[in-house]
């Protein structure tokens, strides 16, 4: 494992020495600490209220040893949401080691999901986007449990490197093409969703785990997760749809698929979290695959992650 993944520890350590042309292409993008932030000085423009809400995005911020791209501001999952995935899926897998963070970002999810497993591993396609988790997981005394992995998805998928390791569950919130998404009215999955469509990124994940979630936008198509779901599973299949709500704001929705999130029931575990609903999607026959299921036919559960 530590030939092929970076140890967050020691990840400019590690990369100097296994990968020298990978490590002077970031040298001058993290010259001068430009990636650090600092709390107290205000940002402009497009990024002065993800600036505004700095402190939703890690809770350590005011720290001024947090790392961020500029593209980063505006997605990397707010630390409330990130904790709260992290808890549901150690209350649905509690026996579970490890776990993938696919387009990890700046590990916002990635350092939550360390705080709860063993092992946590993260995915990006950008090295400075890798170094950036590397520090962050640092700030949150996580680094010692993350292990990080460069390159494209694409590529990463079709080595298997992570189907020789054992993973217990995927997560993925992959990217959604920028703050535009939300001017969609229903946001397609197969044509919007980068770097390709949910089937292709599902029938990925689904080699590693059977366990496998997505975060995506709140406008998603549903129809599109219910014909998937049928395609890649079997008719038979499920798959449950939680809405995250911040502060009664609907952050986006949680696709989960799995025996262990399917089947999940309240639990004591989870009562802070104020369960109100969930949506199981589980149509019985193939010739049902297009068929629109009326809104009479679904069950919402929205979790409010503030109460």
């Amino acid at each position: 494992m530590g030939k092929k993944v970076y140890h967050a520890s020691h990840f400019l350590h590690t990369l100097k020495k296994r990968s020298n042309k990978r490590y002077r292409k970031l040298v001058p993008r993290i010259a001068d600490d430009n990636y650090r932030i600092k709390s107290h000085e205000r940002l402009h423009g497009k990024l002065f209220k993800y600036w505004k809400s700095r402190h939703s995005l890690f809770s350590k911020i005011d720290s001024n040893q947090i790392y961020m791209t500029e593209e980063l501001w505006y997605s990397v999952t707010p630390e409330v949401l990130a904790k709260f995935l992290a808890k549901f899926i150690k209350a649905c897998l509690p026996e579970a080691n490890s776990i993938l963070d696919v387009f990890c970002g700046g590990g916002g999810n990635t350092i939550q999901f360390a705080m709860e497993f063993p092992r946590a591993y993260g995915v990006d396609s950008r090295m400075d986007h890798l170094y950036c988790t590397a520090q962050n997981a640092k700030v949150y005394g996580v680094d010692d449990r993350i292990w990080l992995k460069y390159g494209t998805w694409d590529k990463i998928s079709k080595s298997g490197l992570f189907e020789k390791m054992k993973v217990d569950c995927v997560f993925a919130s992959p990217p959604w093409g920028g703050p535009e998404y939300s001017k969609q009215n229903v946001y397609d999955l197969e044509s919007s969703l980068q770097p390709v469509g949910v089937t292709e990124l599902l029938k990925s994940f689904f080699k590693i785990s059977s366990n496998v979630l997505l975060f995506l936008p709140r406008n998603s198509d549903l129809h599109q997760i219910a014909r998937t779901t049928r395609k890649l599973l079997g008719p038979t299949a499920k798959c449950r749809v939680l809405y995250v709500k911040d502060n009664g704001y609907l952050k986006g929705i949680v696709c989960m698929w799995g025996v262990a999130f399917t089947n999940y029931q309240e639990d004591t575990t989870l009562v802070e979290l104020n369960e109100v609903g969930n949506h199981t999607d589980n149509e019985s026959s193939e010739q049902e695959e297009d068929k629109e299921v009326s809104s009479s036919e679904k069950q919402y559960f929205s979790y409010d992650i503030d109460g």
